[in-house]
């Protein structure tokens, strides 16, 4: 099995397969309700919706070098980073879950036409795609983490 094809089935497992170390993210996100996507455990703290956000801003990442667009760059210092979670309420909960889908549908399709060489491009000067895609994947991951522990609190304060 190539390496490309192994890391496509990475992203369609943690999206909704049953990995190891637990829920797909597809299985925590299906009761999440928009209230609670949009609550916030305590004041500064992020939202689910603003996880999710974030998820999406830096798959973007990837999704734009597959798609050849070089001059796309993603910054820590973007405002789509991190929206707010009152510019998140006027996208409305179901739209960002249909975003994050859409990305993991376009991840899943353009990393399936590349084959292994692919990897090895540089991302930027200091990381090679298959850096940027373990990357994303270990990010999707830390932040699944942290939506999964947001909403079992908000269940324990029901």
């Amino acid at each position: 099995m190539n390496q490309i094809t192994i890391l496509v089935n990475q992203f369609e497992t943690i999206y909704n397969g049953e990995p190891w170390y637990g829920s797909s993210i597809a299985k925590i996100l299906e009761d999440i309700t928009e209230e609670n996507a949009f609550w916030e455990p305590k004041e500064g703290a992020h939202s689910i919706a603003q996880l999710m956000s974030h998820i999406i801003y830096w798959r973007q990442s990837l999704i734009k070098k597959l798609e050849n667009d070089l001059e796309y760059k993603a910054s820590m210092k973007s405002e789509d980073n991190w929206k707010t979670t009152e510019n998140l309420k006027l996208l409305e909960w179901k739209n960002i879950l249909s975003q994050f889908k859409e990305s993991q549908n376009k991840i899943v399709t353009l990393l399936s036409k590349e084959d292994d060489s692919f990897l090895e491009k540089p991302y930027s000067a200091k990381a090679t795609m298959h850096e940027l895609i373990k990357g994303i994947i270990q990010h999707d991951i830390y932040h699944l983490g942290q939506i999964a522990y947001i909403k079992s609190i908000k269940k324990k304060r029901l």
